[in-house]
Order: structure tokens, then sequence, then C-alpha cells
């Protein structure tokens, strides 16, 4: 969401953000005010349906968009957002940026979401994997989806420094210095398949002794219960010397460029996750599942190694390839590298304005009971 805003901004389209205030979105919102973003506390937080509905058309009425472009976590977090502007008459582009499985819903609600849809609205998909689960979910068509791929900030690494930042890593964490450190960066949740990777770990450790495990990422929310039973098993494996767990960190680009490999065990996405896209700019070898969207990023043998979700046997075998043979990784991170330019920030705001310039064109046209035709471009 935030980069789509503040990309926005340099195309002379005001914007306003609309998410809660809390202490987990405190930077957001001091990253909202430095670039010109106006914001509002906003939560659908009441009890009913009904209720959550008028707290999104109080908060239309406050700000008057001419567009409204809501990123749910959920499919059903678009349900208040879609018939509140659909009751407002104000165009919507909804992005979904999770969609695991299909999810039941009354076919009351279906048919109310059918209506809010057919207003002026575009639903978007991040990755085709999560299509089929969304139409499910909304008894909707293929045509009434779409996909709108997440993109990431491009930018040169700076190999002058790799040597430096790579040996300071290493002291910083007490790590010995020939170490090769194995990244996963994500929060830690069980969606994320950390407890994957310790089934394995004590047989890579024995195998590959110079690997270290890294782990970046806090938990939800600011659960500490997920780190608590992860750092335990890792107690009982007695693996306290081969695994870090970090916790959150402002620096994972500096840890991006002290690794060998990123290893990302994750059992379900929606897209392609940001740590693929970040480890790929930063041409560091990847073995991922390929949950989600992955695989339509990532190709396996090509720009990574990929293995099936949830198979701990694929994940030793494409794990221990990838140690034994640093120069294929090496390879298939720099074709990563390359492939990661065709989903850039830039390709993905221009892909988002296209959305929103129709759904605004469209809603004008309406309005102004304009046929919209050959003869009457919009």
């Amino acid at each position: 969401m935030l980069r789509v805003a503040f990309r926005l901004l340099r195309h002379d389209i005001q914007v306003h953000a609309a998410f809660p205030q809390s202490e987990g979105t405190a930077s957001m919102i001091s990253d909202c005010q430095a670039a010109g973003v106006s914001y509002s506390p906003f939560d659908c937080d009441a009890d009913t349906a009904a209720a959550r509905c008028r707290q999104v058309r109080k908060l239309l009425h406050a700000i008057r968009p001419d567009v409204v472009q809501f990123t749910a976590g959920w499919p059903t977090q678009v349900i208040e957002p879609a018939l509140g502007c659909a009751l407002e008459g104000v165009p919507l582009l909804a992005v979904f940026q999770l969609a695991p499985k299909p999810i039941s819903l009354s076919e009351q609600c279906r048919r109310r979401l059918s209506w809010a849809r057919s207003r002026q609205q575009r639903w978007m998909a991040v990755s085709q994997q999560n299509l089929p689960h969304l139409q499910d979910t909304f008894a909707a068509h293929r045509d009434d989806l779409g996909i709108l791929y997440n993109g990431i900030d491009i930018e040169s690494c700076d190999e002058r420094n790799r040597e430096a930042v790579r040996r300071d890593v290493r002291v910083e964490l007490g790590l010995p210095a020939d170490a090769r450190l194995l990244l996963t960066t994500s929060r830690l949740d069980p969606q994320k398949g950390h407890s994957d990777l310790l089934k394995i770990a004590p047989m890579l450790v024995e195998k590959f002794p110079d690997v270290r495990f890294v782990w970046a990422g806090g938990g939800w929310k600011g659960d500490l219960t997920e780190r608590q039973r992860l750092e335990s098993e890792i107690r009982q494996l007695d693996l306290q010397g081969w695994v870090r767990v970090l916790g959150y960190r402002n620096d994972i680009q500096r840890l991006l460029t002290a690794s060998d490999l990123l290893i990302f065990p994750t059992r379900f996405e929606g897209g392609c996750s940001s740590s693929i896209r970040e480890a790929m700019m930063h041409e560091l070898p990847i073995v991922s599942s390929d949950a989600g969207g992955i695989p339509e990023v990532l190709r396996d043998g090509f720009d990574a190694l990929l293995f099936p979700v949830r198979d701990i046997a694929g994940m030793v075998a494409r794990i221990s390839e990838a140690l034994s043979k640093p120069d294929k990784m090496r390879s298939l991170a720099k074709r990563a590298r390359v492939r990661i330019e065709e989903f850039s920030s830039e390709r993905m705001v221009e892909n988002y304005l296209t959305v929103l310039r129709d759904l605004c064109n469209r809603s004008m046209a309406e309005a102004r009971q304009v046929p919209i035709t050959a003869n009457n471009p919009i």
C-alpha cells in the first residue's frame, strides 16, 4: 500500500491513507506524513457488519475520494468496504493479498457483493494461484477478477562493501568468519514453516557443519508465543549454536548482503513474498517452497530451487543441492536478479494507475450518462 501511495504522488495525485492507529503502525504513519500522504486513523472494529459499513461510509463522507484502493489481508475483509463504496457511488479497486483457500459465505452475502462489484469495482488477486480460491469464495466468474502483481523498489547493490558487511555481521552475531549463513526473513508464525526447517536442521548441520541458520522477523502483532515455542524446540534439539532467532530487524538489506542462501519454507502465500523479491534484488541464492504465487515469479531450476509445500524430503534435497553447488546457485541468483526487473514498483504502479484511471473515467462517464463506445473513448 505504501509503495503505491508514495508513487501516486509523483503523478500529481492527491493520496489519503486510512488504517488503524497503533504502536505497530506508528512508523507507517510517520512515513506517510513525511511523504505528503494525508493520514486518517481508521479501523472497521464495530460489532456488526451494518455498523462497520456505516464506519466506511462515514470515512468516505469525510475524505470524498474520487476512487478507493483497498488492500485486503484476508478475503472477508472486503465486505464492508465494498458495500460502503457501492452505496456511496465511489469506485473501488480491491486487492487481495492472501487467499489460501475458499471461504464459506452466505448466499445473501455473495449476492450483495456481486451487486457491489457491478458498481464500478475491480477486484484483483496478487497471483494466479489465489484466483480460483477467490472465485469460489465469492461465487464470481473468472472475468470478475484480475491480477495485480506486487512489486519492489529496484536498487543497485554496492558490491564494494559486501565483504565488509559479511565480516561485520558474523562478528555481531558471534559466528565463525567462514560460517555460511542460511537466512530466513519472515514473521514468526506457523504459516512461515520455521518448524519444518527445524525438522531438517540437525541433518543439515551434520552434513554441512559450517552452516548457521539466521531467522529475522518479529511475531504477529507483538505475540511472543511462537518465538518462545521455536526457541524451546531449538534448545530441545541442542541447536543453540547453529540457529539464531534475531526477532524484528530494521537492517534486512544488510542481512541479505551478508548471507549465502535464503531459505523460505512457507506453507502458504498470497503472491510472491517480499522476502523472496528482496533476495532476488540482492542476488542472494534462494531455496523456497512453491507456495502461492512464488512459482509465478521464481522459475524452478532457472532462478532458484523450489520444493513442494511441507515436503520435508524435498526441502532437504534442495538445500543440500544448493550448499553442494555454490557456483550453480550464484548463476541462478544472477538470473533471478534479471527476472525481478519485471516486477518493479514502477511497473506495479503503472498497472494500478491503469485500473484506477479506468474506474474514475467510467464513473464520470456514467455520471454524465455518456455511453462508452469506440466513438466515445474514455
